[in-house]
């Protein structure tokens, strides 16, 4: 390790250089970007040339940015160049340039802020306690069942509990001797009868720390060995640290992972957006449909034309005046009511439709902004750009939901070449659920074809990344949506126009996701034309904080008297955030109040596992407190009280005092239906189903049946209660209400707002909301119009 000075400007960074580098620096974007230097043999300039070129002759980096370092630490053989400044922003957004100017990865870290002396005796004091090790490992045989056992020392905090100080505390009270490891094993396996064999079956790795007497049981289930906790402790002389087993990696992530893509994040940096310096870029919307189940626009960026997601479907009927048109009222179309049929349109064809039109409507909508004398002008124009037809650019996916990627599929059928822009976790969430990859023999790969030419087609982009085009400050950049894991909006930059596409958003936080609000300062303002998600921009939710405590109210009610509760939501959003709240308020309750037995376990649905693995594999993609828990190694979703089942798993339900999170809500699929069954036929048992509700059972359900109808053979009595008509205002939805609007419109200080996702007629209200919030021009959707926005 060597230390020096290099004087830039009036002050010295001190230069440091290190042999090698710790795991933590080596982030999975770090891992992308060597593949991408090695794959584009980028040569590895001299460190020295390095700094001298950096400091003194690169534009890329402002004079600011470069005034904040205080401290340059390199290491050659991991190519790496961590910058400490307190601004580093722009080093983040233009690290690709860099790279590809020394062939080092520049890693961006705060300057640590001064602690008081106290402070920093504990820092170094923590700093210097041991890791952990491992002694011995050896795997201890029960009946059929093979349990890997370890022993260790320097036991990790997270077992440092206040019940285990109690028991710790106890044993030496009681002066209960310590039986050895093995003899505890073999007499709590074979001889112990406090604990069913099932429960011991369930046992699938332990852990011991002799020193601190902790055993560290991990297990599906644990209930009786909780229940006996204390029997335990002062038989063996060890205090049983009861968990559940690793929720794992996810073998979707790692096949994704697997596929070489074609295309990387300089893709745009030799795509003009102007034919000439001076020729003002374009900027254009086109919206393909606007019903509340589908999303997708065309946005027109100079001669490029980018999809905004692609939630749209081959056949739907449209159900509207406009359609019945007299080319449909023909004798021939006519069935025997004498009704004539609504015709079904192919949204996919209006696409099409768009790119064999464009000239044409470009030129409709010039001739609605342009003054008379230009016309003549223009219409030269539109002559040249005929020439040529135009095609789809590229897509953005603004997350994985059905109703934004619904057509993907299709798409790249269409446009095999198109490059994808798309986040890690919304590509591997939408393979998760749209492909049968779930349904192949082995895991190793995505087999179906149409899915590894999304993979290969698809550049990732994360929160604070920019694609930037070869024009002057035209580039897209993504910010962190909330809504969901992996969701992203949009800004695109052309010029001096700024127009930003939210995608479905949240502005609050919702355990254990950030909101928007934590990423709106990272935007440039004002924003020209801002496209906003208005599914529930008329509706207040109220505090999402009293929201939930109404709702674990409920919950805590079904506790104390053992009846079980059914959840249904969406699996890969707010069913883990219901995972998580209800987790962590019953856990408090029962480490803070003493006696309390009646903790519910929370079964979930194979499913939300298969997305929480995602999210366990991807959490330095996930924005919120989940991220640095697993990272930290205190991973709440490995809990004992969370319990995964499949339609093979439902002897459960004849138990009592339990949590079920399952999915879809509208009951319209799935083995939700299997668990309603059971469930809803209880009066004492509770059913809530949360999020937008648009299709049968479900609606009729909240509109008062009792009754559920599956199909002309099943039906099913509901008796439960159902929050979502004994408290209708309880509304928990991962979609921004008019409060959450409103602080989206005073952080982004738009010009132009024009909402998507809800019908014009649901909207009238909200556009006096917003011209009130001080925004003049704010206009409703118009379904296949195409409009120029500069």
């Amino acid at each position: 390790m060597a230390k020096e000075e290099f004087k830039f400007s009036d002050k010295s960074i001190i230069l440091e250089e290190v042999d090698t580098l710790s795991s933590s620096y080596k982030i999975n974007i770090y891992k992308d970007k060597i593949r991408y230097m090695e794959k584009r043999s980028i040569l590895q300039k001299p460190i020295m040339e390095v700094i001298n070129h950096f400091f003194s002759e690169t534009t890329v980096i402002s004079e600011k940015t470069k005034n904040s370092i205080s401290k340059l630490i390199h290491c050659s053989k991991d190519k790496i160049i961590i910058l400490i400044t307190a601004s580093g922003k722009d080093i983040i957004w233009n690290r690709d340039k860099l790279i590809n100017e020394y062939g080092w990865f520049f890693f961006v870290a705060e300057q640590e802020k001064k602690k008081k002396p106290d402070q920093k005796k504990k820092k170094q004091k923590q700093q210097k306690k041991k890791e952990e090790e491992i002694i011995s490992s050896q795997d201890y045989v029960f009946e059929d069942l093979t349990i890997h056992l370890e022993e260790k020392i320097n036991m990790r905090s997270l077992y440092h509990t206040k019940e285990y100080f109690r028991y710790f505390k106890l044993i030496k009270s009681k002066n209960v001797i310590q039986m050895n490891i093995l003899e505890v094993l073999n007499d709590f396996f074979n001889k112990n009868t406090l604990v069913p064999i099932e429960e011991k079956k369930s046992v699938r790795n332990i852990i011991y720390y002799k020193k601190e007497k902790v055993i560290v049981v991990k297990a599906l289930n644990g209930d009786k060995m909780y229940d006996n906790l204390e029997k335990l402790v002062k038989k063996y002389g060890w205090y049983f640290y009861i968990t559940g087993v690793p929720v794992g990696k996810s073998d979707i992530s790692l096949a994704i992972d697997k596929i070489e893509k074609r295309y990387d994040s300089t893709y745009f940096r030799n795509i003009s957006l102007s034919k000439t310096k001076t020729e003002k870029i374009k900027v254009s919307i086109y919206p393909i449909v606007l019903k509340p189940n589908s999303n997708c626009h065309i946005l027109g960026l100079g001669d490029l034309n980018i999809l905004l997601d692609c939630g749209i479907s081959e056949y739907k009927p449209e159900e509207t005046e406009e359609n019945k048109t007299e080319d449909n009222k023909t004798e021939d179309n006519k069935t025997e009511d004498n009704n004539y049929p609504i015709k079904k349109f192919n949204d996919f064809q209006h696409i099409i439709d768009y790119l064999e039109n464009l000239p044409e409507l470009i030129k409709e909508a010039e001739e609605r902004n342009l003054q008379a004398e230009e016309k003549e002008l223009q219409e030269e124009e539109q002559e040249s750009q005929a020439e040529s037809l135009p095609k789809i650019d590229a897509i953005f996916i603004s997350h994985s939901h059905y109703d934004h990627i619904s057509g993907l599929k299709r798409l790249i059928k269409m446009y095999p070449d198109v490059p994808i822009l798309s986040s890690r976790i919304t590509l591997d969430l939408f393979l998760l659920r749209d492909s049968k990859f779930l349904k192949q023999e082995n895991f190793e790969e995505v087999e179906e074809e149409e899915y590894r030419q999304i993979c290969r087609n698809v550049i990732y982009i994360e929160n604070g990344e920019k694609l930037e085009f070869k024009d002057k400050n035209s580039f897209f950049s993504f910010f962190h949506a909330g809504h969901m894991p992996g969701a992203l909006m949009m800004l695109a930059k052309a010029n001096d126009f700024r127009f930003l596409y939210t995608g479905d958003y949240t502005y609050n936080d919702i355990t254990p996701f950030s909101g928007t609000k934590r990423f709106l300062n990272q935007i440039s303002r004002p924003i020209d034309y801002l496209l906003i998600d208005g599914t529930s921009a008329k509706e207040d939710h109220g505090n999402i904080s009293d929201q939930f405590h109404s709702l674990i109210l409920f919950m805590e009610q079904k506790a104390e008297y053992e009846d079980n509760v059914l959840i249904g939501t969406d699996p890969s959003s707010l069913a883990i955030t219901f995972m998580l709240t209800f987790w962590r308020y019953f856990r408090k309750k029962q480490l803070r109040q003493k006696g309390f037995t009646k903790r519910p376990n929370i079964y979930v649905d194979m499913m939300v596992r298969k997305n929480i693995q995602v999210i366990n594999h991807r959490f330095e993609y996930i924005y919120g407190p989940i991220s640095k828990l697993i990272k930290d190694k205190a991973n709440p979703f490995n809990s004992i009280k969370f319990r995964w089942f499949g339609l093979k798993d439902l002897d459960f339900l004849r138990g009592k005092n339990n949590i079920i999170i399952s999915h879809p809500p509208d009951l319209s699929y799935g083995i939700i239906r299997n668990i309603i069954n059971v469930v809803g036929r209880n009066p004492h048992n509770l059913v809530y189903l949360a999020g937008s509700i648009h299709e049968e059972p479900g609606v009729d359900l909240i509109n008062g049946a009792k009754e559920i109808t599956f199909s002309e053979s099943w039906n099913v009595p509901f008796r439960a209660m159902l929050i979502n008509t004994f408290a209708p205002e309880l509304k928990i939805k991962l979609h921004a209400d008019k409060n959450q609007l409103a602080e989206m419109i005073k952080a982004l200080e738009p010009k132009e707002v024009c909402f998507f996702h809800q019908s014009a007629k649901n909207l009238i209200e909200v556009v006096d909301y917003v011209k009130e919030l001080g925004v003049d021009k704010v206009s409703l959707p118009k379904k296949r119009k195409f409009i120029i926005l500069n």
